[in-house]
């Protein structure tokens, strides 16, 4: 008969201490009672975890706002930048972005890169691990303290390698290559994600005030674009914060691929009429080049709609209608809390998002679903990269049980800057916003 063996208090204490820390990680902050709650732990047990590791220099207490009702409100707790510091990385069609932030949220320091659109893997892997290097000295951070990195990527990841579902999306680029460089060069794990499943994560952190629901919202970040990308983020009555629903094989969210109009035109992807070809900025502008109108880019695009002309309103108003079926049918399929819209075709306003409020005022059960634009905006799947390093800390490193370093080593600033930082408003980079 095989002998059981049974834990040691020190491997009980080394468990109860990771749940402390995966709840404040998810969290952002926490109060003792609600890592009591979450934890299930006694007060006792939890106050003398959070004593520990305050010893350690690991939390902190988060400054207090005045109360508005008598009495002095809980502590809220949060990991500092000892526990750990994250690497973010944003590849998408006409940019590279990379963030450093820490286990409370704070952004530390924040690089944008514009690049051409059909711009090489080869150039853009270059500026992604030179804008890291750069960022991660801005940001003071000592290489031991780094726990991990997540990239997102403007197309479908296979969840357990980070390949890409759908070849030629972003040409060129290999998202497990890229997570094994990074990580190999840092010696940290490295993730790979698609870009509107990290909005998701992103807004949902955002749409957790502290003090709200700690157990997330049922959220859908829909991202329009070039093409049309849906995140799904659900809360979990049984865990702290949103997670992100990547389905069976990976493939959750291709809206962009609901079909629009059966006897549409033909998509890359092989079906015909959809939703994607009318609700995207390329197919916009392809079903205007065929009524011989020529414009650019999408910012042309969205001049021209607010000048008035009536060949731009027609192709905008019929693809946001059809948008706008398509959301309410998800709204009746999922029945989620909120629905947020991002990219650059949220700039249209009004002509986005009347229809959209009027199509899902009409589903006929339950309260309505609310809808809002991004409040990260281009800033959302960078920001939601960096909450995946936070949500899912299973997949990234635990400094808490880690020996604190008497000498950490400082990453220090390449010999040469190896990008502009982007400090326009459409591209922030804010020295130390909260998440």
């Amino acid at each position: 008969m095989q002998r059981r063996v049974q834990p040691t208090s020190e491997a009980v204490r080394a468990a109860n201490r990771a749940r402390v820390v995966d709840i404040l990680r998810r969290s952002g902050s926490a109060t003792r009672a609600e890592l009591v709650s979450g934890t299930g732990l006694s007060r006792a047990t939890v106050s003398s975890l959070i004593g520990e590791l305050a010893d350690r220099g690991l939390v902190s207490e988060l400054p207090q706002p005045a109360a508005d009702a008598p009495g002095r409100p809980p502590t809220r707790l949060a990991l500092n930048r000892a526990a750990g510091l994250a690497i973010a990385v944003d590849v998408g069609v006409r940019h590279v972005a990379v963030a450093v932030g820490d286990l409370s949220r704070s952004v530390l320091a924040e690089r944008w890169v514009s690049l051409p659109q059909g711009h090489s893997a080869e150039r853009g892997t270059h500026i992604v691990m030179r804008s890291i290097e750069t960022t991660l000295a801005e940001a003071e951070a000592d290489r031991d303290q780094i726990v991990g990195a997540a990239i997102s990527i403007a197309a479908p990841i296979a969840p357990d390698s980070g390949r890409f579902l759908v070849p030629g999306v972003l040409p060129g680029w290999n998202g497990s290559e890229l997570a094994e460089l990074i990580g190999r060069t840092w010696g940290i794990p490295a993730a790979v994600e698609n870009d509107a499943n990290l909005g998701a994560l992103g807004e949902s952190v955002v749409a957790a005030p502290p003090g709200g629901d700690p157990h997330g919202q049922d959220l859908l970040y829909v991202k329009l674009a070039s093409r049309v990308g849906l995140g799904i983020a659900f809360g979990s009555r049984g865990a702290f914060g949103s997670r992100i629903h990547r389905g069976h094989d990976g493939y959750a969210g291709e809206l962009g691929h609901v079909t629009a109009d059966p006897d549409g035109p033909a998509c890359w992807c092989g079906r015909r009429g959809c939703l994607e070809l009318y609700a995207g900025a390329e197919g916009m502008l392809a079903r205007l080049a065929a009524r011989g109108i020529r414009i650019d880019d999408v910012n042309e695009l969205i001049r021209r709609a607010e000048a008035g002309d009536a060949d731009v309103l027609a192709v905008i108003g019929d693809g946001t209608r059809r948008l706008a079926r398509s959301l309410g049918a998800l709204a009746l399929v999922l029945n989620p809390s909120v629905i947020i819209l991002g990219g650059e075709l949220t700039a249209l306003g009004p002509l986005l998002l009347d229809p959209v409020h009027a199509e899902l005022a009409a589903v006929p059960f339950g309260a309505p679903v609310a809808v809002r634009t991004s409040t990260l905006g281009p800033r959302a799947s960078l920001m939601g990269a960096l909450a995946l390093v936070l949500s899912e800390s299973s997949r990234f490193t635990d400094q808490s049980s880690a020996p604190v370093a008497a000498n950490p080593g400082r990453v220090t600033a390449p010999a040469a800057a190896p990008s502009r930082s982007l400090k326009s408003p459409s591209h922030p980079s804010p020295s130390r916003p909260s998440l």
